[in-house]
């Protein structure tokens, strides 16, 4: 009696400890997308899913029952769990399912990394059937298996080969040619030249304005980006950056990039090296600035700016006036907060 007392004791001390680290995963702070049967939280990195099975008819006890609805419910969490890391964003034109699509290599990783989901919470339901939710971490042999070999700055092209010296070879002497005697050629005859024919004058063109066609609209015009400093920072040397895109229409990816008006890459695959970005992530997200400012990514002295446009595709890329793309980059070199991702996007 004891030891069933002290088991069931044990058992509902492991329910509200995964309760509650689920629970502590959505803080209202964080920067959560809710797909399908899970979430992702951009914030900590993570990807939840749940599954619910049923406890077969057949089986031969409670027991058996419940065991068998527990590993039906995990199976479906990891099928819905795939299918939910398919529809991530990696880029402004590209998804994770893309990449499996193209490479049975990153298709098998990617695989691998969703079966070593842990299950964080366990519900048992008044039939019988059980849910539970998995989660996965984004960082690390998930960012290993999706971003490509070639992105960072340490991805530099090898070293040019070194020309093998030359030898120069004497050119063979060729013999003298005999003198002979110049030939005679015929003269050609003589054509006499031919007038040519008054040509009519053609009548004046007249130009059609061209008509736009039907099925290709005219491109929109640019938008003007207005030229004003937003940069809120305290002096010294910067140890992070919170970008405040809120308002944009942003979405959260794995490698999202913040470029000039011109378009022009300030931070990503040229700044940060690819070890790096696997193992710390490109950038975390938020719905607050204050708690990202706070946050301890960025540390104690980041630097806030203001984006103004929401670019790309997918609308990954946050886009920042010339003024702060020039602040931004002046704060890059003075330290090394951009090489090792202590960038926080709120949206």
């Amino acid at each position: 009696m004891r030891n069933r007392l002290l088991y069931s004791f044990t058992m509902l001390y492991l329910l509200m400890s995964a309760d509650m680290i689920y629970a502590q995963t959505a803080n209202p702070s964080d920067a959560v997308e809710t797909v399908g049967q899970g979430m992702i939280n951009w914030t900590s990195g993570e990807v939840y899913a749940t599954g619910i099975g049923a406890p077969p008819s057949n089986a031969a006890n409670a027991a058996q029952a419940r065991a068998m609805a527990e590993r039906a419910a995990q199976v479906v969490a990891y099928r819905n769990l795939l299918e939910i890391v398919k529809g991530v964003r990696v880029d402004s034109e590209t998804v994770v399912e893309n990449f499996m699509t193209r490479s049975d290599i990153i298709r098998t990783k990617v695989d691998g990394v969703i079966k070593g989901a842990m299950p964080v919470k366990k519900l048992y339901l008044s039939d019988g059937s059980v849910e539970i939710t998995v989660v996965m971490r984004m960082k690390g042999d998930f960012l290993n298996a999706v971003v490509p070999e070639t992105f960072g700055s340490a991805a530099l092209p090898p070293p040019p080969l070194r020309p093998a010296p030359s030898v120069q070879v004497p050119a063979p002497q060729r013999p003298a040619p005999a003198t002979q005697a110049p030939e005679k050629r015929p003269e050609p005859p003589r054509v006499e030249p031919t007038k040519p024919a008054p040509q009519k004058p053609e009548p004046p063109k007249v130009v059609q304005p061209q008509q736009p066609q039907p099925d290709k609209p005219a491109p929109l015009p640019p938008v003007s980006v207005p030229d004003q400093s937003t940069t809120q920072f305290k002096g010294g040397k910067a140890t992070g950056v919170v970008i405040d895109g809120r308002g944009l229409g942003l979405k959260p990816a794995l490698l999202p990039k913040i470029i000039d008006p011109q378009g022009q890459e300030i931070y990503v695959g040229q700044v940060v090296a690819r070890t790096n970005a696997v193992e710390q992530g490109v950038a975390g997200y938020a719905k607050d600035v204050n708690a990202a400012a706070n946050n301890f990514r960025v540390t104690d002295n980041p630097a806030v700016i203001k984006g103004v446009r929401a670019s790309g595709a997918a609308r990954t890329d946050v886009m920042l006036s010339q003024s702060d793309s020039v602040m931004l980059r002046d704060l890059g070199k003075k330290g090394d907060f951009l090489q090792y991702c202590r960038v926080i996007i709120v949206y």
